[in-house]
């Protein structure tokens, strides 16, 4: 389980558009986060045991293959998820009000600037 003080360090950004993945990992990284990416739920599930805890994943819902809905249905099951905090981004608000879990912790609305990122990661850690 995440304890209340413990710093979120490790983030998992979970993004199929590659362009955004980058920046979004640039940005935190340089904020003095360790970084790990995913271009889907699917991915993003395969490393999940391999992260650092406790973990922020930064999480888009539209993707291929398993979308951002899927992961945190998949997350709610896995044995770990009281490690991992969720932060929501998506350009549709209806469906960032969809992802209704007790992972997610925040909704960040497409398009962004990415101070306004930091500041929410910050937030949450």
């Amino acid at each position: 389980m995440v304890p209340p003080s413990a710093p979120l360090r490790s983030v998992l950004v979970v993004e199929d558009d590659w362009d955004i993945r980058e920046v979004v990992a640039d940005v935190l990284r340089d904020a003095g986060h360790t970084v790990v990416t995913a271009r889907d739920g699917i991915e993003a599930l395969e490393k999940l045991d391999n992260v650092e805890r406790p973990c922020l994943v930064v999480l888009d819902l539209m993707m291929p293959r398993l979308d951002g809905l899927g992961f945190l249905r998949e997350l709610a099951e896995h044995p770990l998820k009281d490690d991992f905090i969720v932060l929501v981004m998506s350009a549709y608000r209806s469906l960032a009000g969809a992802a209704q879990s007790p992972a997610v912790r925040g909704t960040l609305a497409k398009p962004f600037e990415m101070d306004e990122l930091v500041s929410l990661v910050a937030a949450l850690g």
